[in-house]
């Protein structure tokens, strides 16, 4: 049984509505922090995804169409995955370093914390007027303005709400950097409520190619792919009794395993590891630069890995969490063998839940 498109568009306002009424406050607040902005900077995290650059390129395009001078950038000079580049409004992106003085408002997107915000992070909690959007259940609130939706499947999500509440023309190439956050967020639609398809809809009714878009995210691997997951796949480590018997798989990726290989290439190996049943969490820690590590966590259905994060300095959701960390590769791994206890707190909290 198929529904009308009318039926679909009154239960998407019916929605709408909803989610207005509870995120009311934060969002006057952002209208209101916005109707005076002079020059906006948008900022993503650092080693930012699809979410991260997506969000922040829609919400320039949005500032712009308001007639706000803004733009993006996020706190360190390395290139994102070549694959983000496909996303519209990345050539709206500047160097932090390049950042102009006068800016007197910052958007934050997709950052739980001060720290996700790298270099720039002094400059803007010194700032009075910090808005923070985001959907982690992790965020600290640091904003000014907090505009933290935690049922929101991305933080592109929360934008496109917000968005109709301020009257923004969703244009195609907004709409494709808005679905970008989306599909990626919920690992191509596996995890979210019913809300993020209805929201897949709208956006992709704005002519957007989903064949496209997602081979460009998340199918294009160079030929040295292979070989690289030869050699991390062979570093799997099975700790079964980790989590009071939850299980955690580890694998390593040292920095000169990745001359070959980019950004894009790196963050799938946890999108593999996760397809192991014989534990529920697996923990892929990435080291970007000598002694500079990043570590994905993924849950399958019983740990909540936001807490386990938390545990270490970092931060995220449920079922994908994770943290950077500057250490040896033995202080990491130790660190998140020491969660244990951690895990089984998290387990039996998601279990009486």
């Amino acid at each position: 049984m198929t529904t009308s498109p009318q039926a679909q568009e009154q239960a998407a306002h019916q929605l709408s509505q909803a989610i207005n009424r509870r995120m009311s406050k934060p969002i006057q607040q952002m209208q209101d922090m916005l109707a005076d902005a002079k020059k906006v900077g948008v900022i993503a995290h650092v080693h930012p995804d699809a979410d991260a650059i997506g969000a922040a390129s829609a919400m320039v395009m949005a500032l712009v169409q308001r007639g706000i001078s803004a733009v993006a950038s996020y706190g360190e000079s390395d290139l994102p995955a070549k694959s983000l580049l496909t996303i519209p409004g990345w050539e709206r992106f500047v160097e932090y370093t390049d950042l102009d003085e006068d800016i007197d408002t910052w958007v934050t997107v997709d950052c739980a914390s001060p720290g996700r915000l790298g270099a720039l992070e002094d400059r803007v909690m010194a700032s009075d007027r910090v808005i923070n959007v985001d959907h982690h259940a992790t965020n600290t609130r640091f904003g000014s303005v907090n505009m933290i939706d935690e049922l929101a499947e991305s933080s592109t999500m929360v934008l496109l709400d917000f968005f109709g509440v301020w009257g923004i023309k969703l244009t195609t190439p907004m709409a494709h950097a808005l679905y970008a956050g989306l599909l990626t967020d919920t690992a191509s639609f596996q995890f979210g409520r019913s809300r993020m398809h209805t929201a897949a809809a709208r956006l992709l009714d704005k002519g957007l190619d989903p064949r496209t878009i997602g081979a460009q995210l998340l199918e294009e691997h160079p030929f040295a792919y292979l070989p690289f997951l030869g050699t991390v796949l062979s570093t799997a480590t099975l700790v079964p009794e980790w989590g009071d018997g939850a299980g955690l798989i580890h694998v390593v990726i040292e920095y000169d395993q990745t001359a070959e290989v980019g950004h894009d290439e790196i963050e799938s190996v946890v999108d593999i590891v996760r397809t192991t049943n014989a534990a529920d969490v697996c923990a892929v820690l990435k080291e970007y630069e000598p002694g500079q590590w990043a570590v994905s966590l993924r849950s399958r259905e019983l740990v909540d890995v936001s807490q386990v994060a938390l545990e270490i300095g970092g931060g995220g959701h449920e079922r994908a969490a994770g943290l950077t960390r500057e250490c040896s590769k033995d202080e990491l791994l130790q660190a998140i063998l020491d969660t244990s206890d951690v895990a089984a707190q998290a387990r039996r909290g998601t279990s009486e839940a």
